[in-house]
């Protein structure tokens, strides 16, 4: 039973090692696939996830999972949360500014900032998304009355709840959903074969 504990890849250790770890890019660039709908031809495992300070008393953040997709065109930050601490909302976005600044060298235009993706997967139901029924939202910037208008391609964001992917009874035949489904319980995925 400690051992199931310590090899659960909701455990923070144990996703990293998974899916942030250089060589297996290709298991990433699975997960990846199953929840972005562009097509990923090259990723690239960063090993150092932490956001840099641009001042002293800046505060630093340390993702789980950077990685650069398609020769560093799009930036990712894949995030596993398994309590809730009532700030994840606040510390994605905070994580997502850092990644998105940092993408611009000094005398650059803005128009060289990179699309910045975070993806975050939570073993919880965000209080503000419990009365959607998905498993998987996408967010991006749009415009109150209009909402169909997105303002800029450059931030998208993923939530995903495991606990409505084990609840869902649709889709489960889906990509994301086997993803989904060895996260949350490796052990079931491995002797149904799937």
């Amino acid at each position: 039973m400690i051992i199931a504990k310590l090899l659960d890849p909701k455990n923070d250790y144990v996703f990293k090692r998974i899916f942030g770890y250089t060589g297996n890019e290709e298991i990433t660039k699975g997960l990846l696939q199953s929840i972005i709908p562009d097509k990923i031809d090259k990723i690239e495992l960063d090993s150092n996830p932490i956001t840099e300070k641009d001042l002293l008393d800046d505060k630093v953040g340390i993702l789980d999972i950077k990685a650069k997709l398609n020769d560093g065109n799009v930036n990712c930050d894949i995030e596993m949360q398994v309590v809730d601490q009532k700030d994840i909302e606040k510390r994605i976005l905070f994580y997502w500014s850092k990644m998105y600044i940092q993408t611009l060298k000094v005398g650059e235009d803005y128009e060289n900032l990179k699309r910045c993706i975070v993806i975050l997967i939570t073993d919880y139901d965000l209080d503000k998304l419990k009365e959607i029924p998905e498993y998987v939202t996408k967010w991006k910037i749009r415009e109150e009355k209009y909402s169909k208008l997105v303002l800029t391609n450059d931030l998208e964001l993923y939530i995903i709840s495991l606990e409505k992917a084990q609840n869902s009874t649709k889709n489960k035949k889906e990509e994301l959903y086997n993803w989904l489904k060895f996260i949350n319980n490796p052990k079931e995925v491995t002797r149904n074969g799937r």
